[in-house]
């Protein structure tokens, strides 16, 4: 029997646990072609939402695609994957899919294409772009129905270039009842400062969408259930686990899929969940140390009082290491403006975003 606990890439929507209420704000937000920016840490589910929201608006009758901008390392790049995924949009009538397709060599349904036969200079990715996007208006103007487009790891656009996002934005302003966007992206500072800076041109652009961790119950309940189906109970272990996940996404997952390996082969043992915990962080280690690694002396301290429950920049812990509190927030700033291993939380405060970095922490030979 296979696992049905996949952590590695996106989740198929059958499996999505809750995300209810975010998809339900994402489906009123295309309704109303209201553009949804969606910031979330890498692991916490975001390209699952995408597809789940792309899923239930092609179910109603609409189009909708998911742009992968993930590493994109140049503007040939960029309108190569904005080719790829709008190749499963209808045949648009001016055939731009097609044509940039074969220019770009890129491999879509039903054209079949070699190497592009020269390097695309800037000036033509720059002119396919702009072509491509406003895709989205020409099939409008053909049938009056809506394109959901959902830009993934939108801030990747300005590594290829840092003005593409006054491009996107001079194509699709124009789009009005065409189509509904969603940007999506993996670096909330970069994310916010994207829609939040003055001297963006998408400054004020979207309505900021929160993602937050995974509800307990429905986590748990979910996890049982597709237990049960397999002929599995799982006993207090799962509510073990969904507590070690601590609400994050794929780490939950994770530990899942360690349990039900346990249990699948009938290893149960005295402590199922601990056991999936160790054979997560087992996987899991080098993460962790590239983490450790790459921090500073005081960001150290600052990721270590997070794990241990302690206040990270409080009177004790600089007294402790004879630092001054404000170079511990200085640490811990720099740590939670990345916004990848640490969070600001409106009521509990900085936390970190990955609990099995915690229990490595914990772990780690002091």
């Amino acid at each position: 029997m296979s696992n049905p606990f996949r952590y590695q890439g996106p989740v198929d929507p059958t499996y999505l646990i809750d995300r209810r209420s975010e998809l339900d704000g994402l489906q009123r937000a295309a309704a109303n072609r209201v553009a949804i920016r969606l910031a979330a840490p890498r692991r916490f589910g975001k390209t699952s939402v995408l597809d789940a929201h792309a899923a239930t608006m092609r179910e109603a009758g609409h189009r909708a695609v998911r742009v992968d901008f993930s590493q994109v390392g140049s503007l040939a790049d960029a309108a190569a994957r904005v080719t790829s995924a709008f190749s499963a949009l209808p045949a648009d009538p001016r055939r731009a899919v097609g044509r940039w397709a074969t220019r770009l060599g890129v491999s879509v349904a039903g054209i079949s294409v070699s190497p592009a036969p020269r390097p695309v200079q800037a000036d033509e990715a720059r002119h396919a772009l702009l072509e491509l996007l406003d895709l989205p208006r020409t099939l409008y103007e053909a049938d009056a129905g809506l394109t959901v487009v959902c830009l993934d790891e939108f801030q990747d656009l300005l590594v290829a270039d840092d003005a593409l996002d006054g491009l996107v934005r001079s194509v699709i302003q124009h789009h009005g009842d065409a189509a509904a966007y969603v940007y999506a992206g993996s670096q909330p500072s970069l994310m916010r400062s994207l829609f939040a800076d003055r001297e963006r041109p998408f400054y004020g652009q979207a309505r900021p969408l929160e993602l937050g961790g995974l509800p307990a119950d429905e986590a748990g309940h979910d996890i049982e259930a597709l237990m049960v189906d397999a002929g599995i109970d799982p006993g207090p272990a799962v509510d073990e686990v969904v507590a070690l996940g601590a609400g994050h996404p794929q780490r939950t997952m994770l530990l899942a899929h360690h349990l039900f390996e346990l249990l699948h082969a009938d290893q149960r043992g005295d402590d199922p969940a601990r056991e999936a915990l160790d054979r997560a962080l087992d996987e899991t280690q080098d993460v962790h140390q590239g983490v450790w690694d790459g921090s500073s002396r005081l960001e150290r301290l600052v990721l270590l009082a997070l794990a241990e429950g302690r206040a990270p920049t409080g009177d004790r812990l600089a007294a402790e290491h004879r630092v001054a509190r404000s170079s511990l927030h200085d640490a811990l700033n720099r740590i939670a403006d990345d916004g990848q291993h640490v969070e600001r939380t409106p009521r509990a405060g900085p936390r970190l975003v990955d609990p099995l970095l915690g229990a490595w922490l914990l772990r780690r030979p002091r």
